[in-house]
């Protein structure tokens, strides 16, 4: 197993063709992530960035030197090739899980027109070094941003904003990954503060500030209720696919 450098990920890139994901796009660029072959010009390729890719084709040996490489924390994969994903559900046994994920449509959401007003104790702050520091020390919210290289890289090249409740981050809407045209955005919210509309408030901002940049703000929905919100937000469904989900 080698990482591949920057010329060799894009005479890889083909093998990734059935997989849109953005954050997959953000390994391609060869500005986030990793990429892995069992070779300088692999049959199988593995991108890693938050989620795990994985195209071309099946390959054992390779792919059981990385699963056993990246250990078994929570983990998700993605591959579109079903002998693929057959190997790792034989790998992971019981801790393996199918999930059902969908993908929208890579074009500029329709955003609604949306008034809103936060109670007493909220407030809505764009993304700085506070919450930052707040969001990486929490399970919860840790996915915010730990994809980039410390602070200073996220603030400079992802995006994100949180609702506070008396200056405690509670929720937010922030960058998962930066591409050369856009962000695949990802959205969580403390679970005491869940069913109170914050996801739609914070989501919208970060939509709009990413139109206003010109930049696609990409949504892979995890599930049917992230969708419901990204379909109200605009967006269209593209297709839905299987992930396989790895419980620690």
């Amino acid at each position: 197993m080698i990482k591949l450098n920057l010329q060799q990920i894009k005479n890889s890139a083909h093998l990734f063709k059935g997989i849109s994901d953005t954050a997959l796009t953000s390994c391609l660029e060869g500005l986030m992530g990793d990429v892995y072959g069992e070779s300088e010009n692999p049959k199988m390729a593995i991108a890693f960035l938050g989620y795990i890719y994985i195209g071309g084709v099946l390959d054992k040996a390779f792919l059981n030197e990385f699963m056993n490489f990246i250990g078994n924390g929570h983990l998700v994969f993605i591959s579109d090739n079903k002998e693929i994903r057959d190997e790792i559900i034989k790998h992971y046994g019981e801790k393996a899980h199918i999930q059902r994920r969908f993908e929208t449509i890579k074009e500029f959401p329709n955003l609604p027109e949306y008034s809103y007003k936060l109670t007493d104790g909220f407030a809505l702050k764009r993304f700085d070094k506070d919450l930052y520091t707040q969001a990486m020390n929490e399970d919860w919210s840790d996915g915010f941003c730990n994809n980039f290289n410390g602070c200073n890289d996220f603030l400079k090249n992802g995006l994100g904003f949180g609702i506070t409740y008396n200056d405690k981050l509670v929720c937010g809407a922030t960058s998962f990954s930066y591409y050369s045209s856009g962000y695949e955005v990802i959205i969580a919210t403390n679970p005491d503060f869940r069913k109170r509309g914050l996801a739609r408030i914070a989501s919208y901002e970060f939509i709009k500030e990413s139109l206003k940049q010109d930049r696609l703000p990409s949504w892979d929905a995890a599930h049917e209720v992230s969708l419901h919100l990204a379909e109200w937000l605009g967006y269209k469904l593209d297709y839905e696919y299987t992930g396989i989900s790895i419980q620690a």
